[in-house]
């Protein structure tokens, strides 16, 4: 008789062994109760990640892709075999704190269209220091938290969040032609299918930012924006017909075109900060786009000026 699987554990990972390790330990060390299965996809490393979690760890679940196909593409392989009644993502460079899945699945439990959201530990670890980031919706700049999410991610994370098995059912596997903010889009779809984040705001997650690539990293901003705009085009139609958001198409792609431009302007990418402002204009009108050009530009000055002062 097969054994009922309370939470499936999907692990992705690219040429990470050392870090994967401990992440696989923050599993294993869980204060829960109930039945894990854990499965690590090793999406094609060349560091011998499948040969040393093959042989240390036998109780694991590894799947072994012959191509690197990205994140989502490993995910979604995991999601293939998962039997869990719930499911969670951990990044290989992430960690979990010993009470992270009790806590989760505990506020899941009796709960319908739901899904779980802790907050997060930035660990800088070539610095070492670390900050508290709680996850929540920018409610003063979006009108709802599904206009953050079809423009920003409040939730940061895949490793934060757990989710039952039938949204899957309802909402579909993640998009693999989006390699950045394949997240977002994702959580996007959930919000559009009725699906609410539970915020249990508690920091039980670790992510760790060190020097090796990451998908966050800096030089990744233009193929952000594209993947980010393909995701609008793509479930805008589904928002609009559903009556999901009182906000225009156009509206988000000025307010995406917002975020970057104080990013850029903000690194001192006067060039890019230039070519975001423009678009601003393009789904604004003119004159908009000139005075937010201005005002953005007037208070970059005026704090470079205050730093000297």
């Amino acid at each position: 008789m097969n054994q009922k699987i309370d939470v499936s554990v999907i692990i992705p990972t690219y040429n990470r062994i050392y870090m994967l390790e401990e992440a696989l330990k923050s599993v294993l060390t869980q204060e829960f109760d109930g039945t894990v299965e854990i499965i690590v996809v090793d999406d094609n490393s060349s560091d011998k990640t499948s040969e040393i979690i093959d042989h240390k760890y036998p109780q694991i679940n590894l799947i072994s892709l012959k191509q690197n196909g990205g994140a989502a593409a490993a995910r979604n392989r995991g999601l293939s075999v998962a039997k869990g009644k719930y499911i969670a993502f951990l990044d290989s460079d992430d960690l979990w704190e010993k009470n992270y899945l009790p806590t989760q699945i505990s506020a899941l439990e009796g709960k319908d269209k739901c899904f779980s959201v802790s907050n997060i530990v930035v660990w800088d670890t070539v610095k070492n220091e670390k900050q508290i980031q709680v996850l929540q919706p920018n409610l003063k700049q979006y009108t709802s938290p599904l206009h953050h999410m079809m423009v920003g991610n409040f939730i940061h994370t895949f490793s934060c969040v757990i989710f039952p098995q039938q949204v899957l059912q309802e909402v579909g596997l993640l998009d693999e032609r989006i390699r950045y903010g394949q997240d977002a889009e994702f959580f996007a779809r959930c919000f559009i299918a009725d699906y609410v984040p539970i915020l249990t705001n508690k920091p039980l997650v670790i992510q760790r930012k060190h020097d090796k690539e990451q998908l966050t990293d800096l030089k990744n901003q233009q193929d952000r924006i594209k993947n980010r705009l393909l995701s609008i085009q793509k479930n805008y139609p589904l928002i609009k017909d559903k009556s999901k958001l009182n906000v225009s198409q156009n509206r988000l792609y000025a307010d995406l075109y917002k975020k970057y431009a104080r990013m850029y302007l903000k690194q001192n990418n006067f060039k890019q900060w230039f070519i975001c402002s423009k678009k601003i204009a393009n789904y604004t009108f003119p004159g908009y786009g000139l005075y937010y050009m201005t005002r953005t530009l007037l208070s970059y000055i005026k704090k470079k000026l205050t730093r000297k002062i």
